[in-house]
């Protein structure tokens, strides 16, 4: 291996204004919008009909292999990869194009001689299955990544977020359709779960077609990791703990203490209701990853825009899982035993209650792209081992007694954790009254309040799950947009604007009488301009 990156190499253009990475932001949140849009109803329906194929026990398998590798993935990527596209970006944005080769270069290094061995030993000595199934696990969930991703990072690092959408989409739409295939035809966990490996770990090459020739000589030409920018371990390290903390505490992580103490059919109940809130949440949760290079990027060019960015993106993200909350959660919780069957029953209410887990945690996902850009690495795996603490310590005490529901309490103790710690430290780093984000925050409580009346009131009414479905749908909307405005909480006028122009012009005139509904009204933004509490603070945010 050679011991630089490709210095020789013609050198993409860098150098970016805030203006410039707003742009590509905007750009990739779009993109990813659409993918999730698309993408989430695909895996919605090919999850209905494995749940169907398999039952409860043997879902619950499946979500105990797919925790595993998703265990094994926050180890795969850890701190390192969030720091290369943490220090990647920052450099590319300021125009050092040749410290972003070298970095890739050595990023590849650290991948294919440290830890690809360390993870496949540990596939190998955790995953119970039989050895054809570990010979994929291994090939195509360890090998292939940790020696074609560096492209997925470089896509970070370039702000070429729209691009990773689209490969997102394409890997999804294969992925279902080889999963839908094989559960109709085989109809075990195990074929399941290592259709996914095989087709996630093969498209992950492709986003090496978009990255800048000179970047992806570097990816395929590793070199020793050592000589990494000044701060980079001390960012890496505390990172990389954090980051396969917070996977334990964020992910189903609860299954592996179900799998120990609980029931099967208990553990697939949960993994279901799971699997249906993350579905939900996907396009709220989907913006956070735009975010990450575009927030380090502004920090290097434009520090004071990093204040308003955050309030802007926290209104956007609360009302966003407002809609989410009101209008789709209570339905989808009350179709589960007629989609799923009267198996998962019992995971109705389930839905509900860690839909909305999800939905607060879902406005408060952008903190962690805050506090990334400023590198504290030691803040969030402080957030993430105390959450940790609270998860297991819940889970272990609460899942004998209560099954599934101790899973529950214990993912939703976790995850609130994490939010809470993480609030303070960046409300306090950037000035912010606690008052104020609670105020930005405001819709997402909203749209809770209206989750859990309509599905209360829907519960309780007779007639066809169907017909209360859909008018648990109109209510919660109509109730939740009809509160946002009495309150005058909401999008701003500003914030209207910027979204607006991040739709593609196809969505016309009903997307934005969507977004004027769920503004603030303009009577109400007009006294908030003139008290100067709840404007933003840089008039660069409004452009």
């Amino acid at each position: 291996m050679p011991e630089d990156g490709p210095d020789d190499e013609p050198m993409p253009v860098a150098g970016m204004s805030a203006g410039h990475l707003q742009q590509r932001a905007v750009r990739g949140a779009a993109w990813t919008v659409v993918n999730t849009f698309v993408g989430i109803p695909i895996a919605f329906g090919v999850n209905l009909v494995v749940a169907r194929v398999l039952g409860a026990a043997d879902y619950g398998r499946l979500a105990l292999l797919t925790a595993l590798m998703e265990f094994v993935g926050a180890l795969l990527t850890s701190g390192v990869a969030t720091a290369v596209i943490q220090f990647g970006a920052k450099a590319h944005a300021a125009g050092r194009t040749a410290d972003v080769a070298r970095l890739l270069s050595q990023w590849q290094g650290f991948r294919l001689l440290v830890a690809m061995p360390v993870l496949a030993v540990v596939v190998f000595v955790v995953a119970d299955v039989p050895p054809q199934a570990m010979a994929v696990a291994l090939v195509f969930g360890v090998v292939l990544p940790a020696a074609l991703d560096g492209g997925a990072a470089c896509l970070g690092i370039e702000n070429k977020t729209a691009d990773g959408a689209k490969i997102a989409l394409v890997t999804t739409v294969v992925t279902q359709a080889a999963v839908l295939a094989v559960a109709l035809l085989v109809g075990t966990p195990d074929a399941v779960w290592a259709t996914r490996l095989v087709v996630v770990g093969t498209t992950v090459a492709l986003c090496l077609l978009r990255i800048s020739p000179a970047y992806r000589v570097a990816v395929l030409r590793p070199a020793l990791p050592r000589g990494l920018p000044q701060g980079f371990w001390a960012f890496a390290v505390p990172m990389g703990l954090a980051g396969v903390v917070s996977g334990l505490v964020s992910s189903r992580s609860e299954v592996f203490v179900m799998n120990w103490l609980a029931e099967p059919a208990e553990l697939g109940i949960y993994a279901l209701a799971f699997g249906l809130a993350v579905h939900a949440f996907a396009p709220a949760q989907a913006l956070v990853g735009p975010l990450i290079p575009a927030i380090s990027g502004l920090r290097e060019v434009d520090e004071a825009a990093v204040k308003p960015a955050f309030r802007r993106v926290t209104r956007a993200g609360s009302t966003v899982v407002a809609l989410i909350l009101s209008v789709g959660l209570a339905p989808l919780a009350l179709l589960v035993p007629l989609l799923y069957g009267p198996e998962f029953e019992a995971a109705s209410p389930v839905v509900l209650v860690l839909g909305i887990s999800a939905g607060l945690a879902t406005v408060g996902g952008p903190l962690f792209a805050f506090v990334s850009a400023r590198l504290s690495g030691k803040a969030i795996l402080v957030a993430n081992v105390i959450a940790l603490v609270v998860d297991i310590g819940l889970a272990v005490l609460l899942i004998p007694p209560l099954g599934a529901w101790g899973a529950v309490i214990a993912n939703v103790g976790g995850a609130m954790t994490t939010l809470s710690i993480l609030a303070w430290q960046e409300l306090r780093g950037l000035g912010l009254p606690a008052g104020t984000a609670l105020r930005d925050a405001a819709p997402a409580l909203v749209g809770t309040a209206c989750a859990a009346i309509v599905f209360a009131v829907g519960m309780q009414l007779p007639g066809p799950v169907v017909v209360r479905s859909v008018a648990a749908a109109v209510v919660g909307g109509s109730m939740c947009v009809a509160a946002m405005r009495l309150l005058g909480v909401g999008l701003t006028v500003e914030d209207r604007g910027a979204v607006g122009r991040a739709i593609p012009s196809r969505a016309g005139r009903v997307a934005h009488l969507l977004l004027r509904a769920v503004s603030v009204p303009d009577r109400q933004a007009s006294r908030v301009d003139v008290s100067g509490e709840d404007v933003d603070d840089d008039p660069s945010a409004r452009s």
